[in-house]
């Protein structure tokens, strides 16, 4: 019939429900897949995952089996050489101690990134890859921090911005990890590596050390060779709530100590190369601006600050949370940000805090039984939208709600708590110039050397 429109049909209703056009859709590689890669992926299933590398395809099996299409490597420069044309983004989920290769690897094949935090192992690495990364055009990045710009956490950081605590003083950060083996020393024995596992490649950049499981699989984490222990595994997950609004990227001195371990009651065993199985650090901040002097505080191991002498005495505290201290008031959120006494710092299905407000516990209670949660005013990045957040911004070429660039900074700070606890001194920290002032010694592991055949 003349007059009439042409019919127009959405793609997503010629393809069904749940259809993506190819056009629409990210080619995606994926590295270190066995352990939280396989929840990365989970995360980018709608998207197209063209190749899979695992030194171990006995750990990553049951992945490799859930992408039946996708290309199946041992070695990622095998995968990097065949199919870096096939590829539009990488999936970084090794141990931290090859972060920063595979990181300046995909910076100079261009593509886009999503990686593991901490998203290196040093701070001269940190250095590295973020300056890369500013340099570099057209790559979308995002650190794994599956609550970065949630709405529990941003609720949290409105709350702050508000200034109804007054100038913070203090911040104490607690968690009940570590959850993998600590307090070890070095196994004597060699083992046999999984079948067609090339362990001097997992080794890569870090002094060797035979095979053993208690590395490999999943136990890596506490050894300071391969991982960054708790602080560096879980303090990135909180620092994002108020790092940039508390301008924490540069404190001066920071000072850490350690459990001890006692092999019977009269000798202690010393275990320099993993982390305690409890632990406390402290970041001292001098004057930023108008922002008084602050001292951070990171307890784990089930350790917690002093109770909030505020606080309900039948009040429990949580097992993992923040407390703000300011001059006018306190805040006890989450770790994650958000209400403190709500699972994960969630508030129930019905919307409504468990207790306090969406963004934590004021204190004390009477002083703020009036105060609202103010409005929402920062952007949101669900924790549900988290990965698809970085596929569609790879897409649209936009930034992430939380680029590796800014991960870079809190992956920083984080790492001065390794080198307190490695330490055990109280340590100056001159951050322009990227040394610790106060002690020689220290600064080896600000930059330390590779393992021959291995350079960033």
């Amino acid at each position: 019939m003349a007059g009439l429109a042409p019919l127009v049909v959405p793609r997503h209703v010629l393809g069904g429900a749940g259809y993506q056009a190819p056009s629409d859709t990210l080619a995606i590689a994926a590295v270190g897949i066995g352990g939280m890669g396989r929840n990365y992926l989970e995360g980018c299933k709608q998207e197209k995952i063209v190749a899979l590398c695992d030194l171990d395809h006995n750990y990553a099996a049951k992945v490799f089996e859930a992408y039946p299409t996708a290309r199946r490597y041992h070695d990622y420069r095998e995968m990097f050489d065949r199919e870096s044309r096939n590829f539009d983004a990488l999936i970084i989920a090794v141990p931290d101690h090859m972060h920063a290769i595979l990181l300046m690897a995909a910076i100079g094949m261009k593509k886009h990134i999503y990686c593991a935090k901490p998203v290196a192992h040093s701070i001269g690495e940190v250095r590295t890859v973020r300056k890369a990364l500013l340099a570099a055009k057209g790559i979308v990045t995002k650190g794994s921090i599956q609550d970065s710009r949630t709405d529990y956490a941003r609720s949290t950081t409105e709350i702050l911005n508000t200034g109804a605590l007054g100038p913070i003083r203090e911040i104490h950060i607690w968690t009940f990890h570590p959850i993998y083996p600590c307090s070890l020393t070095r196994p004597t024995g060699a083992g046999t590596p999984p079948a067609g596992m090339d362990w001097d490649l997992w080794i890569g950049p870090a002094p060797y050390r035979p095979y053993n499981k208690a590395y490999h699989p999943a136990n890596w984490r506490a050894w300071w060779d391969f991982g960054t222990a708790d602080v560096g595994d879980m303090g990135c997950h909180t620092l994002h709530t108020y790092f940039e609004e508390l301008r924490l990227q540069a404190p001066s001195l920071i000072y850490g100590y350690r459990s001890t371990r006692y092999e019977d009651m009269s000798k202690e065993t010393p275990t320099p190369e993993t982390e305690g199985s409890a632990n406390m650090i402290s970041w001292e901040y001098p004057a930023r601006g108008e922002m008084p002097p602050l001292k951070m505080f990171f307890y784990d191991g089930c350790i917690k600050p002093p109770r909030p002498a505020d606080l309900d005495h039948g009040t429990t505290m949580p097992r993992e949370g923040v407390l703000f201290v300011g001059d006018q008031g306190k805040l006890m959120s989450s770790y994650y940000g958000g209400n403190p006494f709500a699972p994960f710092g969630r508030p129930p299905s019905g919307g409504t805090a468990a207790r306090g407000l969406p963004g934590g516990l004021l204190l004390p209670e009477s002083k703020f039984r009036d105060f609202a949660q103010p409005p929402k005013t920062l952007p949101r990045c669900e924790r549900a939208d988290h990965y698809t957040d970085w596929t569609r911004s790879c897409k649209a070429g936009v930034p992430t709600a939380l680029p590796i660039e800014f991960a870079c900074q809190l992956t920083e700070v984080a790492l001065l708590g390794t080198f307190a606890l490695r330490t055990g001194k109280t340590l100056e920290w001159d951050a322009g110039a990227m040394r610790v002032t106060s002690d020689a010694e220290a600064n080896r592991y600000v930059v330390p050397p590779y393992r021959a055949g291995w350079k960033l």
